[in-house]
C-alpha cells in the first residue's frame, strides 16, 4: 500500500496506469497490525486500495468490507471503478 511507488512511479512516471497490483496473502488483513495498526477492517481496505492495490490475495478485506468503505466515504466509487477496470485488463474505459 505504497501510493508514492505505485501510483507515482509505476503508474505516472514510467506511464504505465493500467499496470495491475495484486497482494501477497494476507496483505490487506496485515494492515491491521504493527506497524501501521489500522484500526478497522475497512480502513485497512480503504488504505490498500486507496494507494494503488486493484486484487486482494489470501484475505477477504475487499470482499467483505470494500462497500462498508464507500459507504462511510473511505473510498470514493472512482478508485474502485479503475482497480476494477485494471483487473479485467484495462480494456473498458
Amino acid at each position: 500500500a505504497n501510493s508514492w511507488l505505485l501510483n507515482d512511479v509505476m503508474r505516472n512516471k514510467w506511464k504505465q496506469p493500467d499496470a495491475l497490483v495484486t497482494t501477497d496473502c494476507g496483505a490487506v488483513s496485515n494492515l491491521n497490525g504493527a506497524p501501521l495498526n489500522i484500526p478497522t477492517p475497512q480502513e485497512a481496505a480503504a488504505v490498500a486500495i486507496n494507494n494503488g492495490t486493484d486484487i486482494e490475495m489470501g484475505s477477504t478485506y475487499f470482499h467483505d468490507f470494500l462497500l462498508d468503505a464507500v459507504d462511510d466515504g473511505l473510498v470514493s466509487e472512482e478508485t474502485v471503478d479503475g482497480a476494477v477496470r485494471r483487473s479485467k485488463g484495462g480494456g473498458e474505459r
